[in-house]
């Protein structure tokens, strides 16, 4: 995700950018509530289209840009995104404990959209101290502003409903910043404490992470999640989080598999997983040799599962 922002900055075949914005204030406008690669796109010198939307707030800790730079003003009210609400999934919030009992008072913590990290941040909400830093920031993360439990966030882009986009307007606690900041190993090595939680369709015996492919499509892109448990891997005392639920397919598969197919693209390699969570536990794999791997793999493996993965390993280590 860091490089594609790379890429943009050093692009000169882009011929227009259309950026959604806040309405003028002393001759400025607000990226509001989406930061992420617009910055590139000033820095490669591209031609900017704005899209006035009075929705759109006017952030306090935030990048403005002035009218001058734009090749055309557009008036664009339009209907803001948000996201569903989140069906109860029980499995979910018993993963979400165990991921909240791995992150102390204190930390910074990474997140992403969806259910599972709503899940999480939910879990958190007793917590003290706390920062977060990522890309992408949802009501729930918001809402531990109210519970006490979150003091500070940086992000790139918030995907809030109508309370939270017009608190915004003059919340001081959150900064909202460039892919180069959020996501780039110079901005996030420094933290110290740095907790990144993240998910995946599968996780294999050695550790390795499948985030996009799902019963051979693709469902999901790369994304940033590389960036992120590299960071935490490497920060002081930090740690990189991956969770997903034992099952899928209403208890028919094993998300644990024995080794992720070939054909299927590893987002996330074995050495720079620490934990692996699921609703049956936390399998702490730093600094572990392959065969204790697996085997603390398969311990949070679903029960009717764990049979076949052992007999599987085993096979394995024959050939090796």
């Amino acid at each position: 995700y860091s490089a594609l922002y790379r890429d943009f900055e050093q692009r000169r075949d882009l011929e227009l950018g259309i950026v959604r914005v806040s309405a003028p204030r002393d001759g400025h406008v607000s990226l509001g509530l989406t930061h992420d690669f617009v910055p590139a796109l000033l820095t490669a010198g591209v031609a900017l289209a704005a899209m006035i939307d009075p929705a759109t707030p006017f952030v306090r800790d935030g990048i403005t840009i002035p009218l001058a730079r734009f090749d055309a003003l557009v008036d664009g009210p339009s209907p803001p995104i948000t996201l569903p609400p989140d069906p109860p999934r029980a499995e979910l919030d018993v993963i979400a404990r165990h991921v909240a009992n791995l992150v102390r008072d204190g930390d910074t913590i990474q997140l992403g959209l969806g259910s599972a990290p709503n899940a999480v941040l939910r879990a958190l909400s007793s917590h003290k101290q706390l920062q977060l830093y990522g890309g992408m920031m949802s009501d729930a993360a918001l809402d531990l502003f109210d519970a006490g439990a979150l003091d500070h966030a940086t992000t790139g882009v918030a995907v809030v409903g109508a309370p939270w986009r017009e608190r915004l307007e003059s919340e001081t606690r959150v900064r909202f910043r460039s892919v180069a900041e959020t996501h780039g190993i110079a901005a996030l090595l420094p933290l110290e404490r740095f907790v990144s939680i993240n998910s995946a369709l599968e996780v294999d015996l050695y550790g390795q992470a499948n985030g996009e492919m799902l019963a051979g499509q693709q469902i999901s892109g790369q994304g940033g999640a590389a960036d992120y448990v590299r960071a935490a891997r490497h920060s002081k005392n930090g740690r990189s989080i991956i969770s997903l639920s034992a099952t899928g397919n209403r208890g028919q598969i094993s998300r644990i598999v024995p080794f992720l197919d070939a054909s299927t693209p590893i987002a996330i390699t074995r050495g720079d997983v620490d934990t692996v969570v699921t609703e049956y536990g936390a399998a702490d794999l730093k600094d572990t040799d392959i065969d204790t791997r697996a085997e603390r793999l398969i311990a949070i493996a679903a029960p009717a599962f764990r049979d076949g993965l052992s007999a599987a390993w085993a096979a394995r280590r024959r050939t090796l």
